[in-house]
């Protein structure tokens, strides 16, 4: 008790010089903080250029308002999410059938792939096709090809008695897509969404796997954990409770390379076959979800959709089909320019040709399983009309024999 007696009555009577010796610390440690951010913007200004931090700059005080908030509000959060659980409502996270819509142009450039004549652009980029006669008036070459596509929207009156959703791309962007690249089997185009971002657009055809196969590869999570290396974790939240409307939301953490943060998705998904026309649909659009916040560890991509058509030759079941696939995200940071044009002609190639050796290993395991289930008399020939444990009446939505309304 002395002690701290004595120690109380020194520290008063020396208050003045501990006043500016706690001073003398707060000035050297703001100092050198000052010359470091000043460092990192000179740095950052040098190699992604004044627009690109401006926008780094910009979605750090994202993050960082992003930061504060769930900090005041994450113990709210928790106590409501374990007394209740999720209390969401489906029909607010189950993607609208209205973004089928933006399928329409995809399907149509699939069509006329026969009477495709490459534009100026296209030529000069040394294109296989020409997206651009979709979107770009002064590039449209006249053709007798009909499209054959439903008007999705008639089935807000519930026709088919299909249950609707909320969630929309959005995507109300008109600028014109450009060619970027043609690298082996696959043609890619881009287009500017904001500031140095980019949405892209990629198409492909194989003849040696089934459009019902792409499928079971682009929604089976646990199969994409074994032939995707970036997928660090990759999991189903919840499946809709309403039956046949084909919609999961689901969490994904993506590896980026050293020295950057992983980026990680919730998003919903929904699918749709249309046997009428030979289509099948895949809709994405990033969402938020109370379980899976948003980590310090890693970046949150909020700004994300994606939409695939998978056209097959012929039938669902036979060799034979055409995809495209249009994305876009916003990675939360300005990459430069020859980083990006890296990973689109590099990476992005590489991965898509992963996808398809994954779908002709699937497709030959199948073929496989299915071999020895017939030789032990377990399975028919007519058993599985598409593909198994992944297609049947009671897990896929298909449209019936209904008329298409085209205008």
């Amino acid at each position: 008790m002395v002690f701290y007696t004595r120690f109380a009555l020194h520290l008063k009577r020396n208050s003045q010089a501990a006043l500016l010796a706690w001073k003398y610390q707060c000035n050297s440690i703001i100092a050198q903080r000052s010359r470091r951010l000043q460092q990192i913007i000179t740095f950052y200004h040098r190699v992604y250029g004044s627009q690109a931090l401006k926008l780094i700059i910009e979605s750090y005080q994202k993050r960082l308002k992003s930061h504060l908030e769930r900090k005041f509000l994450v113990c709210a959060i928790g106590l409501s999410a374990a007394v209740s659980g999720r209390n969401g409502d489906w029909r607010c996270d189950r993607i609208s059938i209205r973004n089928f819509d933006n399928c329409s142009r995809d399907i149509e450039f699939i069509q006329k792939l026969q009477h495709n004549k490459l534009c100026a652009k296209c030529r000069e980029r040394q294109m296989k096709y020409c997206y651009c006669h979709i979107n770009n008036k002064e590039c449209n070459e006249t053709t007798n090809t009909k499209l054959t596509i439903s008007n999705w929207r008639s089935l807000n009156n519930n026709k088919w008695g299909m249950e609707d959703g909320l969630v929309m791309i959005e995507e109300a962007n008109q600028n014109p897509w450009e060619p970027y690249l043609s690298k082996n089997e696959f043609s890619i185009w881009r287009r500017e969404e904001s500031s140095l971002r980019y949405a892209y657009k990629v198409y492909a055809s194989f003849d040696d796997i089934t459009a019902i196969d792409l499928l079971h590869v682009q929604t089976d999570v646990n199969y994409r954990k074994e032939w995707d290396e970036t997928a660090v974790r990759l999991e189903i939240i919840e499946e809709d409770p309403e039956p046949c409307t084909n919609s999961h939301l689901i969490y994904w953490e993506m590896q980026w390379p050293r020295f950057f943060a992983n980026r990680d998705y919730v998003y919903s998904r929904r699918y749709i076959i249309d046997d009428e026309h030979k289509l099948i649909m895949i809709c994405s659009r990033g969402i938020t979800h109370p379980n899976f916040p948003v980590s310090d560890e890693k970046v949150r991509v909020d700004n994300y959709w994606s939409y695939m058509v998978i056209s097959p030759f012929g039938k669902f079941n036979e060799p034979g089909v055409h995809f495209v696939l249009t994305y876009y995200d916003d990675p939360g940071v300005a990459l430069p320019e020859k980083i990006k044009s890296w990973v689109t002609q590099q990476q992005m190639p590489d991965f898509l040709r992963r996808m398809y050796e994954a779908t002709k290993n699937y497709s030959e395991k199948r073929t496989l399983k299915m071999n020895r289930l017939r030789n032990r008399g377990e399975l028919s020939l007519t058993a599985v009309p598409y593909s198994a444990n992944v297609v049947n009446s009671n897990f896929l939505w298909r449209i019936g024999n209904e008329k298409s309304n085209e205008k």
